[in-house]
């Protein structure tokens, strides 16, 4: 192993009543739809609206429910975006959707990469080193999931897509893998019938460029096939002076093509196959400040291995880096790891539907995918050698994140009783395994000021995680047995679900013994050795099943009116701690979730203005939940991680989603979601000792046994979600083109990101500073001009965070574990201009 210690020379509130909320909830009738629940191409209704001259709105095709379907016939809280409404919000990755879907937050939870844009829905989020609570799935397929960072899939899985459908609550009956939070389901635009395409580019600032290309090609009444690329590169908008390097940079490429057969009459066959791949400078990190009064204590309770503040009072050094910062401004930084991030993604699928007779219908679904990725984050900020991750030369070649996923989905979608019963049989098979080595080297605590001599921690990983599932469901509409009850609907489901999860890691440091010289002595026992990779090594293994179940009605009284009620049991597995440095926290449990649901959807003209108002509420009984916090091994010095699963919570709130239509040229919509929450119970016994709800300030004594954090928030929960947009189709002649302007503002409201912490005591006095986010609010517009003069070339200009809004999107939240506060921050102001010419089937 090699350390490099060189260093290069220098260069250059929204705080709501209930009273509002329902006013909110009353006026977004006229103000807030669900992203597309209306910017859908343009529906039969809207064709016959043309001859007419009235407002019509368009509608989306999903498949919620593995079948395709309305979305306002499907009774579960659900938001589309469609392909048009894609391309107008310029939507790149899941970081672009925060706050334009009802209860969800898009957020990197403490892990300081930017990359990573783990998804939460009402506050149900992935956990450290667990399956996530929200599935990204790219054609009905969850995409490889990191282990290490919470991220899914790699970069361009927003290129050409024929929708968005953010599924909000559990999903665990119909859907592959298990989930307490929902599910993202990314749809690929296939193969059609007509020669086509598109070429597209864009320039912006920070030296923005793009490319993206589809050409689709029907070789046969048989045979389609559909080729996309596309390229983006950016520079970063954060400097750092100590490496001179921009950090947050973006350098992406990928491509995909589809393949679509139709051999014989009633059986199809659609082949994808996409290739992702990623690389920056890393994340720039922003220091935010040391805790020097942890260093005071680890130097005097320790003395022959700290000596932050020289066993004294001393500790200018630290208050003097984060001045420094402070006087950079949040733009600008100086770390003392050279960042990077490297991503490479590949995956194919296969799906086949096979027509048995007129009301049955074989589906098989098989895919392979993998997922690799490489980085080193300055988790400080600064160029103390304070949580330090990918400090050796060996980080840049070492994959962290390298794993391989199969899945294979087998169902039978059938009808009978004249079509009054739907249902789905199937099973389902997921196995996620390593695809080689994976190594981390990391500096969490040291003294010095510099990472020279400093003890260097190690460790290799391997998890596996597989599971098993047999599922079925089926919606039985009672106008079969009579007339009176029709269009009244009964649906439900039942899952039985096997998850297996197993791991290996060892885990040891480089410590100094003397004479510059290391011994590697092991992080979860007092052993020094010569065979770490060995002697270092434990694994676990954890085996958990459960079943999951939906029970619902749904009625709809008039066309434009639908009625539902639900509830629905949710499960998600556990998982193995490959961060533990104590044996009995090697493992943690599987998390549940009874999730109740009331709502209607309705799409009423009035006074011949089309309407769109949804609006669904629930109450969620949380059990087991995942929490990860930090832990230390006081008797070996070893830093690591726990993930509880003991908590028990209620999440309840409304979400509310609608679009008015007034003129042909104005549609207005948006949407609001309203959250809270608490925990029942939330005690453990800890290893190391924590602050709980008993503490009221900082000398207050730790608790070990039965610490009690029932009084905390609840995290990644924003209590107020709102998006509202407008978007004016400015009149103008058919030679000139159509010119329309899209004017968006989203509001993410004050969150917290701790699981054990609050930022202050009782007294006032500081616990862990910065782990409540505050609320921000971001502006967006685009100007589209399409068919420009004629030409055939589309235009457009675009705009985000106009107003150059700084907010915090992360907050690593190890003041009082590790001695180090940072910050992310979102994007800057960013605009530019796109040109697209399309052929064929304009």
């Amino acid at each position: 192993m090699t350390v490099n210690h060189d260093k290069p020379l220098k260069n250059r509130r929204m705080v709501w009543s209930g009273t509002m909320m329902l006013a909110g909830v009353a006026a977004s009738a006229f103000l807030m739809p669900g992203s597309a629940l209306a910017a859908a191409e343009a529906s039969a209704a809207d064709s016959a609206s043309e001859a007419t001259g009235a407002p019509s709105i368009g509608e989306i095709i999903v498949t919620a429910n593995r079948r395709a379907e309305r979305a306002q016939d499907v009774p579960i809280s659900i938001t589309a975006i469609s392909a048009e409404s894609i391309r107008e919000r310029g939507l790149k990755n899941l970081g672009d959707m925060q706050a334009s879907v009802p209860s969800l937050v898009i957020a990197s939870n403490g892990q300081a990469s930017r990359e990573v844009m783990s998804p939460s829905i009402r506050g149900q989020s992935a956990s450290f080193q667990g399956s996530p609570a929200v599935v990204v799935y790219m054609n009905e397929v969850p995409l490889p999931a990191a282990i290490t960072l919470s991220g899914q899939g790699g970069p361009g899985n927003f290129t050409d897509l024929e929708n968005v459908q953010v599924l909000s609550g559990v999903q665990g009956t119909l859907f592959g893998r298990n989930t307490t939070g929902g599910a993202i389901l990314l749809t690929p635009a296939k193969p059609t019938d007509k020669l086509e395409g598109y070429l597209s580019g864009g320039y912006g600032n920070y030296n923005m460029t793009e490319f993206e290309g589809v050409l689709n090609v029907p070789v046969s009444d048989k045979i389609r096939v559909r080729v996309v690329a596309a390229s983006r590169d950016r520079d970063g908008f954060t400097h750092d002076v100590n490496w001179n390097k921009d950090r947050d940079d973006v350098h992406t490429r990928m491509a995909r093509i589809g393949l679509w057969l139709n051999p014989v009459e009633g059986v199809t066959n659609y082949t994808m196959a996409y290739y992702g791949y990623s690389h920056s400078n890393g994340t720039g990190s922003v220091a935010q400040s040391f805790n020097t009064g942890y260093f005071r204590v680890l130097d005097t309770f320790f003395p022959t291995t700290f000596n932050f503040c020289k066993h004294a009072t001393d500790c200018s050094y630290y208050d003097n880096l984060i001045k420094d910062q402070n006087a950079r401004g949040i733009r600008s930084v100086a770390h003392g790891v050279d960042d990077f991030a490297k991503t490479e993604t590949w995956g194919i699928s296969n799906t086949t539907d096979i027509d048995l007779n007129d009301a049955l219908k074989l589906r098989n679904i098989v895919s392979y995918a993998m997922l690799k990725s490489y980085y080193a984050n300055d988790q400080d900020g600064t160029i103390a050698p304070v949580y330090d991750t990918g400090t050796t030369v060996e980080s840049r070649t070492a994959p962290r994140d390298w794993y391989k996923t199969v899945t294979e989905e087998l169902q039978f979608q059938g009808t009978a009783l004249d079509k009054k019963l739907t249902y789905t049989v199937g099973g389902f098979y997921y196995k996620q395994s390593p695809n080689g080595r994976m190594q981390s080297w990391a500096i969490t605590v040291c003294s010095n000021p510099v990472a020279t001599g400093c003890r260097i921690g190690a460790s290799t990983i391997g998890v596996t995680n597989e599971s098993k599932a047999l599922y079925a469901q089926g919606t039985f509409d009672f106008g079969v047995l009579s007339p009176s009850l029709d269009k009244l609907r009964l649906t439900a489901g039942y899952r039985y679900t096997w998850d297996t999860v197993e791991g290996t890691t060892a885990s040891w440091s480089y410590t100094p013994v003397g004479n510059q010289q290391f011994g590697q002595l092991c992080s979860w026992k007092f052993q020094f050795t010569t065979n770490p990779e060995t002697d270092c090594q434990f694994g676990a293994k954890l085996k958990s099943s459960s079943p999951n179940w939906t029970i619902g009605l749904d009625y709809r009284p008039m066309s434009e009116l639908l009625l539902y009620g639900k509830v629905t049991k949710g499960y998600k597995a556990g998982g193995f701690n490959s961060y533990a440095v104590y044996d009995n926290t090697r493992t943690f449990g599987p998390e549940k979730v009874t999730d109740y649901e009331l709502g209607f959807k309705s799409n009423f003209t009035v006074g011949g203005v089309p309407t769109v108002f949804n609006v669904n509420g629930f109450y969620l009984d949380y059990t087991n939940i995942q929490r990860a916090a930090g832990d230390r091994n006081n008797a070996t010095g070893g830093n690591g991680a726990i993930t509880l699963s003991t908590a028990s919570a209620v999440i309840k709130g409304v979400e509310v989603q609608g679009m008015i239509r007034p003129i042909r040229q104005l549609e207005l919509g948006g949407n609001y979601s309203h959250l809270s929450s608490h925990y029942k119970s939330f005690k453990f016994d800890s290893n190391s000792g924590v602050w709980d709800c008993t503490a009221t300030s900082v000398t207050s004594p730790k608790v070990f046994a039965g610490a009690d954090m029932t009084c905390r928030p609840l995290q990644y929960l924003s209590p107020n979600i709102v998006s509202v947009y407008g978007r004016l189709s400015i009149p103008t002649p058919a030679k000139v083109g159509d010119l329309s302007l899209f004017v968006s503002y989203n509001w993410t409201d004050a969150q917290d990101t701790a699981p054990l912490s609050t930022e202050t005591f009782p007294d006032g006095t500081v616990n862990e500073p910065g782990v409540r986010l505050p609320s921000f609010g971001i502006l967006n517009a685009s100007i589209d001009w399409k068919n420009a003069l004629g030409s055939g070339l589309d235009v457009s200009v675009f705009g985000t965070n106009l107003t150059d809004k700084e907010y915090a999107t992360s907050n690593t939240g190890t003041f009082q574990t590790i001695g180090g506060q940072t910050k992310i921050f979102g994007e800057p102001r960013m605009y530019g201009v796109r040109l697209r010419y399309s052929f064929g089937g304009r």
